[in-house]
């Protein structure tokens, strides 16, 4: 499953720079979401949510300074009992902080209408 972060005129219901919208697997969109102070609905299990533009790129330019830096995860590989195999990519090193990024293009796309909000679901 994946997260999709994108832009909605809610006046019109038409998805605003649709091209800018950013998807990430849900471990990776959790990690994003708790860095843009998002942690109690992560830690709900909630990855589904909307607030203004502005509020969001506030958010955003925020999460920067929260988190600098991303270490990252290395891959890892576990087998269960009866032989099923679990694999986690990981997270390349600096990956939170090209979400950031992208997010913060799609954010300032959206803020000069009042009637944006960004959703992720």
């Amino acid at each position: 499953m994946s997260v999709t972060f994108s832009a909605l005129d809610t006046t019109t219901d038409q998805w605003v720079a649709d091209e800018l919208s950013v998807n990430m697997a849900n471990a990776n969109a959790a990690v994003v979401l708790d860095a843009l102070g998002f942690a109690e609905d992560v830690a709900a299990g909630d990855l589904c949510g909307g607030i203004p533009a502005q509020d969001f790129l506030g958010r955003v330019l925020t999460g920067f300074g929260l988190a600098p830096t991303d270490p990252g995860r290395p891959a890892t590989e576990d087998i269960g009992e009866h032989g099923a195999r679990f694999i986690d990519c990981g997270r390349a090193p600096g990956y939170v902080q090209d979400r950031l990024r992208q997010l913060q293009t799609l954010a300032e796309a959206a803020v000069g209408n009042p009637d944006v909000i960004i959703t992720w679901a």
